[in-house]
């Protein structure tokens, strides 16, 4: 497999288009998931929109030092991105509580799940695949 010749700025352009599509993507789904009845705590926009977005920025860093310093960064890249997907599910089946203090009902693995494996996709394919 051929090293990828990324620059910073280039793997920042895939984060930010990975990050802004699942920011749409992921408010959309919350209205999906609330006319499936999940309940939606206030001002979950923001924090959809904040948390879909800055996460993969910092990913898109990530995948660069990746690629840059490391022959089979790439294939490192999916693993750890891969990893990240499914250790940011842990709190989405195991907190009762948002990180402000607001409890969460039993409807939040159907509001957030969906939308840590979409962002966690976006990241793990999306920024390799725009950052060319």
């Amino acid at each position: 497999m051929e090293i990828q010749k990324v620059t910073l700025i280039n793997a920042l352009k895939g984060g930010a288009i990975a990050g802004l599509i699942g920011a749409g993507v992921n408010n959309l789904w919350s209205l999906v998931a609330n006319s499936l009845g999940a309940t939606i705590p206030p001002g979950f926009a923001f924090a959809v929109t904040m948390s879909s977005l800055f996460p993969v920025l910092i990913g898109s860093v990530i995948f660069y030092g990746l690629v840059k310093f490391l022959s089979k960064g790439k294939t490192i890249w999916y693993a750890v991105a891969a990893a990240f997907t499914l250790l940011s599910l842990f709190p989405v089946f195991n907190s009762p509580k948002l990180p402000d203090g607001t409890v969460m009902d039993a409807t939040f693995p159907l509001l957030a799940a969906p939308m840590h494996f979409l962002s966690g996709f976006l990241a793990t394919w999306g920024i390799p695949r725009w950052s060319k």
